[in-house]
């Protein structure tokens, strides 16, 4: 029997199965190489000799990566919670999304125009994932953004550009990329609220790689709710100066919300967030310098940098972070926590709230810092009252806003060049007639203790009701001081106002400052008014 391949052929099922059109792919990451015959090697070096061809990769692209081939540590500026961070590549040599970093470097600089909003999920998102429709709204979407755009987006196109973020070192400095970072996370947190768990880590990491400080000023308007889901709170802790850094610490350190009181939102909102502040500052100041209260043992804690982010082997590394776990100290929090309270009565005495907190433990030296500053902070509203209130004119001779002290020898030149002004203006006089008639006779010498505060043997002027007032409010007798100002038929506010002018006028400050309950000498001056009262 002949075998016969023309009669065969209907046996043959492939030719009944019809052929599949070939489909453009727009959006193609697959790499792709050409040999190419040459006489002799170009010496380009992205190309390889192999027996006289050279294979050019066209995606064969190294990143000027943060992470080093080796491990390096270093010591955080500006933050005492946390004493050293070491870097360690990875272990793992393969890279298992490699693929990924050559298509952002190709889309890196892709436009799309104006299209439809296109829904998109995926766990970890990559381009190999998004259909045609998905790919132009991201490259639109990310290109508005950009621009500074934030239109309609969802989950898996945020976390697709922070990958490229992270994994294109050699494209974003570790600087823009901490601010791309930042930018889309405030956009969109609202929005999308989960992204805050992801990119708390990722900031964070993202700061101690590139060796940066934490972004306090994009972030401090949420804080609370970064240390509510942060893993590792004490990065957003730093002992960084700054009212973002206090609200940090307050927010954490704190058993106490003075945020949701109900005195502290509306007309009163502004001014219990600058007074409140302003006063922790100094506390926290004092008490992150007590190596008592923060504790003495240090912490460490080792884990993979961008924890749940898709990384390439470019940035892939390990953490090793030596820090204080303020978190374990009972004593730090139970002293911030009576200290913000504290704040907040003397705040609640400002707008005239006559309930206060039960305040618990404070320390007498936090309870210093926080009067002080009240104390000046109530000084400083009452003379910005009393401009507001006084005739335009009066103004003109307000002393100008500066730090620099008054010179008598200024003053006493002052005076010589006015009187040589007088002199030219008074024609005819022979006794303004020579310029040397008016300069002044003798060394003139600033007198001696001018600019010492001295408290003098005269009574100011105060009358016996006055002086009565100042010694119960010398011993905090506010039940006295209510008997006198009923005898002499005034309010006690009108009484210390008296006694406060007279003290300014002559001593150069106030001496008396609300109280809980009517008026106290300023702690400062106790000893000096006793000695004057005697």
């Amino acid at each position: 029997m002949v075998y016969n391949d023309s009669y065969d052929d209907f046996w043959d099922v492939s030719k009944l199965v019809p052929k599949k059109k070939s489909v453009s792919k727009p959006f193609s990451t697959t790499p792709k190489t050409a040999d190419v015959v040459i006489d002799e090697p170009r010496g380009d070096k992205n190309a390889e000799a192999v027996d006289g061809k050279l294979n050019f990769d066209a995606y064969r692209a190294e990143a000027s990566s943060p992470v080093e081939s080796s491990a390096r540590s270093y010591i955080p500026k500006g933050m005492r919670l946390i004493t050293r961070v070491t870097i360690k590549p990875s272990i793992d040599r393969f890279d298992f999304y490699d693929t990924f970093r050559k298509a952002a470097l190709i889309y890196y600089d892709y436009k799309c125009p104006k299209c439809e909003f296109t829904p998109f999920y995926s766990y970890k998102p990559q381009y190999s994932q998004m259909t045609t429709a998905q790919k132009k709204y991201y490259f639109y979407w990310r290109d508005e953004l950009r621009r500074g755009n934030y239109i309609k987006t969802d989950y898996s196109y945020v976390y697709l550009y922070a990958y490229e973020i992270l994994n294109l070192p050699d494209k974003i400095s570790g600087e823009a990329g901490l601010s791309m970072l930042c930018d889309v996370w405030c956009a969109y947190r609202r929005d999308l609220p989960r992204i805050d768990v992801n990119f708390s880590a990722w900031v964070q990491d993202y700061c101690l790689v590139w060796e940066l400080e934490c972004p306090f000023d994009k972030i401090r308007h949420f804080l609370f709710d970064i240390l509510n889901v942060s893993a590792f709170k004490e990065f957003y802790l730093s002992e960084k100066e700054g009212a973002a850094a206090c609200s940090a610490m307050l927010a954490y350190l704190s058993d106490y919300d003075w945020r949701r009181g109900k005195y502290a939102s509306g007309e009163n909102a502004e001014m219990y967030r600058s007074h409140l502040e302003a006063a922790m500052q100094r506390v926290l100041r004092v008490l992150l310098s007590d190596d008592a209260a923060v504790g003495s043992e240090i912490s460490k804690l080792s884990r993979a940098a961008f924890p749940g982010s898709l990384c390439t082997h470019s940035v892939k590394c390990n953490l090793e972070i030596e820090y204080y776990a303020i978190s374990n100290s009972p004593k730090l929090r139970s002293a911030v926590t009576a200290a913000l309270k504290y704040t907040e009565n003397k705040l609640r005495a400002l707008i005239g709230v006559k309930s206060r907190l039960a305040v618990k433990d404070l320390p007498d030296v936090l309870r210093g810092i926080i009067d002080k500053y009240f104390a000046s902070a109530i000084e400083n509203a009452r003379r910005a009252r009393e401009r507001a209130n006084a005739p335009e004119y009066e103004r003109l001779y307000d002393a100008p806003d500066s730090e620099r002290e008054l010179s008598f020898a200024d003053a006493i030149e002052i005076e010589r060049a006015s009187w040589k002004t007088t002199a030219r203006l008074v024609e005819g006089s022979e006794e303004y007639a020579e310029d040397d008639a008016c300069e002044p006779q003798g060394e003139q010498t600033v007198p001696s203790g001018a600019d010492e505060r001295e408290v003098s043997d005269d009574k100011y002027g105060l009358s016996e009701a006055e002086l009565a007032f100042l010694r119960a409010a010398l011993v905090a007798d506010a039940e006295e001081e209510k008997r006198i100002c009923r005898e002499c038929g005034v309010l006690p506010d009108s009484m210390a106002d008296r006694i406060n002018e007279a003290f300014f006028d002559n001593f150069g400050d106030v001496v008396l400052e609300s109280a809980e309950e009517g008026f106290e000498v300023i702690e400062d001056y106790y000893e000096e008014i006793t000695k004057w009262l005697k």
